[in-house]
């Protein structure tokens, strides 16, 4: 039998980015933007963004394969997205986590603050991994808004 465990985490990772609230919302619901930073370029196998809306991403293969299948629990245009969701990692459910990001204006920008937390399963993922790689997508956000 597998042991079982939850380890527990949080973290807060915060960005300025050259671009408008309206903008930066944009690269995050309109689904042909968020193709251009999320992830591995992988085409969302579904992409519903309203609240109660779904997405799901699935991308690599074998032991290597993931998913990423998010609820929308609230949106505000403009404002704050929070969602909840869950990741596999070769077929295992690897976390669940809550997740809320808030655009603030500043000057002709945007704040973003990303908070999130995690339950990390049975040591198959932790929290500076996820921290890691959410820092990563939120460089990659930035390098898509200051092409424009």
């Amino acid at each position: 039998m597998t042991d079982r465990s939850i380890a527990h985490g949080t973290f807060v990772l915060e960005r300025t980015y050259p671009a408008s609230p309206a903008r930066v919302f944009r690269a995050w619901s309109d689904p042909a933007v968020k193709a251009t930073w999320f992830g591995d370029g992988t085409a969302p196998a579904e992409f519903d963004f309203r609240e109660g809306g779904r997405e799901l991403v699935m991308g690599g293969e074998g032991d290597g394969e993931f998913g990423f299948d998010v609820l929308y629990q609230d949106i505000v245009e403009n404002n704050r997205i929070i969602y909840t969701y869950y990741m596999t990692m070769g077929g295992k459910r690897i976390s669940v986590s809550v997740a809320a990001i808030e655009l603030f204006a500043e000057g002709s920008g945007t704040r973003m603050t990303v908070t999130e937390h995690g339950c990390f399963l049975d040591g198959l993922d932790n929290m500076e991994q996820r921290k890691r790689g959410t820092s990563d997508l939120l460089d990659a956000l930035g390098r898509e808004l200051a092409k424009n």
